[in-house]
């Protein structure tokens, strides 16, 4: 898996990427699921919640779960401390909801049980379900005043002068109040939003209208700050050509909410060339991503600074042979072979934080002549994408792409040019709203005219003409307008990253060729 001089604390490296399953981490939730039918993921129940109905604003009692934990400072503190951002328990599906903080301060969250079973983005309607012990359905009657109207099928069915558990669980939620979910069955991806209205469901549900948060009005005046490494048990693989296989290993004491592991990815596939022909290609790819997020106090319902981005520490070794009888054209040809994605949710002043990343990988291949191939690849390297809010200048991209690419082992024949890459085209978002994309993609790519014969062993090569072997690396993408979730001013179109390119030279040199021979 990962070598431990790619890795940091940070989980550096790509997504010469990253991020598990026969089934993608799940699309964008295409519309409005019926209250109830969305199954009610695995839940980690707090029996000592409060139960629904008090102040949105109210302290969480002793012993509920971090989510439940005030994650700001004390209203009206002029200078809120820092905070670490950390990855959430894992299996924690219940909703953050709570009222934005006073005098600017983050949101105050009860942990009340509820969970999002149902959520159209588009349509703005959500149903929160309740669940647990401790669930809004089981806590003492509210204030009338505090509770819509109950439907008749449910007061038949309540014992009299009680109140309907549909009333109680919807008296638990508020216009107003924001709802930061984690990803569910409901919202693969999560959701951010703020309730614009209130009913009850049918039996313990709760029917809402919403509309999009930010999370300058989640957080308010935090100030936090991490790097969080990507449990590869929470990456999503849906294979792309048949004979692909993944699996999560660990590094040290193995994947927890701290620690870091690595993915594999072990493909074997053919790439198709314009005359009917194709080379065979096979490959490994090592991944060990991480997410980084930032967020420094709000102003005017703007942050002062921000950042999101990824690193994607990568060890990758690919393997291309076969016969190119002429160029593959203007375009490479390039064989998607797997689609990852994740989910991974960050605790922000006590609150969860979406972020998602998905990647597809690739191999690619150019030629522009008659060649016979062989060539087999080392790279391993350090990916690094960042996109950094400043008030009053906006947002500005950063990259960074160390590698190292070694032929392992080089075999030419014929007269042409030939370019074999592995890489990732890499999308980072938070609350299914994409914010970054970028392909990077580490390469070798050969030049020869007569033969070639390399390898790693330290040999000196065979060669009869003349040849060169360049190792390379090519990351490009851009910053998208969907960083409006931030609350920062939105970005018009594309703003592309700086493009990083670097090749560097690996062998070079000519030899006599042969005289001719004559019959």
């Amino acid at each position: 898996m990962f070598k431990s001089s790619i890795g940091r604390a940070a989980g550096p490296a790509v997504l010469t990427l990253v991020l598990a399953g026969a089934a993608a981490c799940g699309p964008t939730s295409p519309g409005t699921s019926q209250a109830g039918a969305a199954p009610a993921a695995a839940t980690v129940a707090d029996p000592a919640a409060t139960a629904a109905g008090g102040s949105p604003a109210a302290a969480p009692p002793a012993g509920s779960t971090p989510r439940a934990k005030a994650g700001s400072p004390a209203a009206g503190r002029p200078t809120p401390s820092r905070t670490t951002v950390t990855a959430a328990p894992a299996g924690d599906h219940q909703a953050a909801i709570g009222s934005p903080g006073k005098d600017g301060g983050a949101v105050t969250a009860a942990a009340k049980n509820l969970q999002l079973t149902a959520y159209d983005p588009a349509g703005g309607t959500a149903v929160l379900s309740a669940t647990g012990p401790g669930a809004p359905a089981s806590a003492p009657a509210a204030p009338a005043t505090a509770s819509p109207t109950a439907s008749p099928t449910a007061s038949a069915t309540t014992s009299p002068g009680a109140v309907p558990p549909a009333a109680v669980a919807a008296a638990a939620v508020q216009p107003g109040q924001l709802i930061a979910s984690p990803p569910t069955a409901a919202a693969p991806q999560g959701a951010l939003v703020a309730v614009t209205g209130v009913r009850p469901g049918t039996g313990n549900t709760i029917a809402l209208t919403t509309r999009p948060a930010t999370l300058a009005e989640l957080l308010g005046g935090t100030e936090a700050d991490g790097n969080v490494p990507v449990d590869p048990h929470g990456i999503t693989v849906t294979p792309l050509v048949k004979d692909l296989k993944a699996t999560a290993g660990l590094t040290g004491n193995g994947v927890q909410a701290d620690a870091s592991g690595t993915l594999e990815v072990n493909l074997k596939a053919p790439v198709p060339l314009p005359d009917g022909a194709s080379l065979d290609a096979s490959g490994s790819l090592q991944l060990h991503p991480a997410v980084h997020f930032a967020y420094h106090g709000a102003a005017a319902g703007s942050p002062r600074t921000a950042s999101i981005g990824f690193d994607l520490g990568a060890h990758a070794q690919w393997k291309v042979t076969g016969d190119a009888a002429r160029s593959t054209g203007a375009a490479p040809v390039r064989v998607p072979f797997a689609k990852l994605q994740a989910s991974p949710v960050l605790t922000v002043a006590g609150l969860p934080v979406v972020v998602n990343l998905g990647l597809t990988c690739y191999l690619e291949v150019s030629a522009d002549g008659q060649v016979h191939l062989e060539a087999e690849q080392d790279a391993t390297g350090t990916w690094a994408v960042r996109a950094d809010y400043t008030g009053g200048k906006g947002w500005t991209p950063a990259t960074s792409a160390e590698t190292k690419v070694t032929p392992v082992h080089v075999r030419l024949n014929g007269k042409a040019g030939v370019r074999a890459a592995l890489g990732a085209e890499i999308s980072l978002g938070l609350y299914d709203t994409v914010g970054v994309e970028t392909t990077v993609a580490p390469y070798l790519r050969a030049q020869a005219e007569g033969s070639l014969v390399a390898d790693s062993s330290g040999n000196p090569p065979q060669a009869q003409g003349s040849w060169s072997l360049v190792g390379g690396v090519d990351l490009n993408g851009s910053l998208l307008a969907h960083l409006k979730v931030f609350g920062t001013p939105i970005i018009e179109g594309k703003l592309p990253l700086p493009p990083f390119h670097r090749e560097w030279p690996l062998l070079a040199g000519s030899a006599t060729l042969p005289a001719p021979q004559h019959s």
